[in-house]
């Protein structure tokens, strides 16, 4: 099945879960791939929101099949996707499902989301935005891109993380910003 058509099949089906206007570019998933990699994770990457695959395919290329985890809720693209790259393990399940029950170790382990955040209902989002906190506060890395300026979600200061906005990809339709979600840092002074 053509991978636009699944696309816009997936679109008409749930707008707010796929949350985008065409699939993500190549250069969107470069720069997300380039900033898992970036992150250090020893441990499973976990893709988040897998789409048509452009991003699945930069992290196949980046760290192989044995530590790739591929997650989708939407069942036309999970089929797209089995059929592109039969050598991963493709679930279809929403994320907030799977973290606890697959227990991947936090200290090691990577989320790559594509998540529509900003257009997900308010209660799903709270949802989602408290999984992805409590999976940093355990160790763990968070990577997730946004369309617009401002980060996918708002953080409260009690959640001692904040947004680090990696790259602006002008090259996406429409234009989007790769975040990580990390640790606040903290100012500290060196006594004079």
């Amino acid at each position: 099945m053509n991978t636009t058509l699944s696309f816009l099949r997936a679109l008409l089906a749930a707008p707010a879960e796929v949350g985008a206007l065409w699939p993500s570019s190549r250069y969107l998933a470069q720069s997300m791939a380039q900033a898992a990699v970036a992150c250090g994770a020893s441990g499973r990457v976990i893709e988040v929101g897998a789409g048509s695959g452009a991003l699945t395919l930069a992290l196949l290329t980046r760290f192989g099949s044995e530590r790739l985890q591929v997650i989708e809720c939407a069942p036309e693209l999970v089929q797209v996707l089995r059929k592109k790259f039969p050598q991963l393990d493709i679930r279809r399940e929403r994320i907030e499902h799977f973290l606890p029950q697959a227990a991947p170790d936090p200290d090691s382990s990577l989320l790559v989301s594509s998540l529509p955040f900003k257009s997900l209902p308010a209660a799903q989002a709270r949802l989602l935005s408290s999984t992805y906190i409590r999976f940093v506060q355990r160790g763990g890395a968070v990577i997730q891109f946004s369309y617009g300026l401002t980060p996918p979600f708002a953080l409260n200061d009690a959640d001692g993380l904040q947004w680090q906005r990696v790259s602006r990809i002008w090259r996406n339709l429409p234009p989007a910003c790769v975040w990580r979600l990390q640790a606040r840092k903290t100012d500290t002074l060196s006594p004079t």
